[in-house]
């Protein structure tokens, strides 16, 4: 065997250079390359044992308590911004330094920043406007609408011992409709229902007096936009925790939208999930029927962030959760992947009215982020064990579905 070349003389081989991102990402394909099923089983085989902890049987224990560190490093995000906040912009930043400047500072780094000012001018075209108002210019469009028995528009629910995600009854009607719904359903304390224009899709939201593209980072969103959607409710509404696949800016043109938000870095603490869904349909006025889907739904965790139960789900203490408010006028950019509770609040007689573009960017975090999700959450489509409490359960539950 001919001796070995001294690095740096004549004919050494060269010693190639990872950068820390790239090493991260050789990781991730290593954990992707054969641990994406969605097979909750232990390493050794057989059925799923029983215990109280449900990541006893996710696809990668370990990742569940062990592999987020890589995740952590690769990215610097400990110094990105201060523990328990998000980053703070404005619109003329934007348009002084550009869309891509804004990219690199927040979606390129999985970081969620509130941006003041980029909608003061759609907010201002709005501002004052009642119910009648939107009635007049906004009638005769046609909206996808919510219906629900509560503020809550989505839940966990447990039929027959399995956990189930709980969907609104929506239809598409005009805008007046909606109005007229939303006006019936208050003619009693509490509502019969309620209702909200929730996730409505637009070709062009310029038909609402809406912008196409959220102003200042057309250039961002536009190439690979897949997604406009229009939010109009009267509080109270809350959209539980979950997350989404895309990148989004949402722009806040009338009331206020809270946000609790998730660090994904983190996202095992939130006990990711994957459950059919159940549909519920519109027999009439506050009047409802589930009816079970084959769908999976796979972006709602069991966690329960505004009501935490450590016991059941103890890992959630060491989630990195802030919260922030959108005004009107402002917006926020949202990276994929951030587990978010919304909750949606109007001056009195007023509306909260948002749009959202989802767009994919393709960042790093958002791979890597994507990888950890295949690879770490509860399987809430088995039953639980004989004389066990579902690990799917959720925190507060009516007593006739527990």
């Amino acid at each position: 065997r001919p001796p070995a070349a001294t690095p740096g003389a004549p004919g050494a081989a060269k010693v190639p250079r990872w950068s820390s991102a790239s090493v991260a990402a050789a990781i991730a394909l290593a954990y992707a390359a054969g641990l994406g099923s969605r097979v909750l089983l232990p390493a050794g085989g057989g059925p799923p044992p029983s215990t109280a902890d449900a990541f006893s049987h996710t696809t990668h224990p370990d990742m569940a308590t062990d592999g987020f560190n890589w995740t952590q490093l690769s990215m610097s995000r400990a110094n990105n911004f201060p523990s328990g906040t998000i980053k703070y912009l404005d619109a003329a930043t934007i348009k002084e330094r550009g869309a891509m400047h804004a990219w690199h500072t927040t979606f390129a780094r999985s970081i969620p920043a509130l941006v003041s000012g980029l909608g003061d001018d759609v907010a201002a075209s709005f501002s004052g406007w009642r119910r009648e108002d939107y009635r007049r210019h906004w009638g005769e469009k046609d909206v996808v609408v919510a219906f629900s028995p509560d503020e809550m528009f989505q839940r966990g629910v447990l039929r027959s011992g399995l956990r189930r995600l709980q969907a609104p009854h929506r239809q598409r009607m005009r805008f007046d409709a909606f109005l007229d719904a939303q006006a019936e359903s208050e003619r009693v304390i509490p509502p019969l229902e309620h209702v909200a224009v929730q996730q409505s899709p637009s070709r062009d939201l310029s038909d609402f007096g809406l912008p196409p593209l959220p102003p200042f980072v057309e250039e961002l969103v536009s190439p690979t936009l897949q997604a406009r959607n229009l939010w109009v409710a009267a509080p109270p509404k809350t959209s539980v925790l979950h997350y989404d696949w895309q990148d989004s800016v949402l722009l806040q043109v009338s009331g206020t939208k809270r946000f609790t938000l998730i660090d994904p870095a983190r996202l095992h603490t939130a006990y990711p999930a994957v459950m059919l869904m159940e549909n519920l349909v519109r027999t009439g006025a506050g009047q409802f029927e589930p009816r079970l889907t084959s769908r999976e739904v796979d972006n709602f965790p069991l966690a329960n962030i505004t009501h935490p139960d450590y016991d059941r789900h103890p890992l959630l203490r060491d989630a990195h959760v802030m919260t922030v408010e959108v005004p009107a006028g402002s917006a926020l950019f949202l990276p994929a992947y951030w587990f978010h509770q919304v909750e949606s609040f109007a001056a009195p007689g007023e509306l909260n009215v948002a749009v959202n573009y989802w767009f994919q960017g393709h960042s790093l975090a958002t791979r890597l982020y994507r990888t950890l999700r295949e690879n770490v959450f509860v399987n809430c489509t088995l039953p639980a064990a004989p004389g066990q409490l579902h690990p799917c359960r959720n925190s507060v539950l009516p007593e006739d579905e527990g």
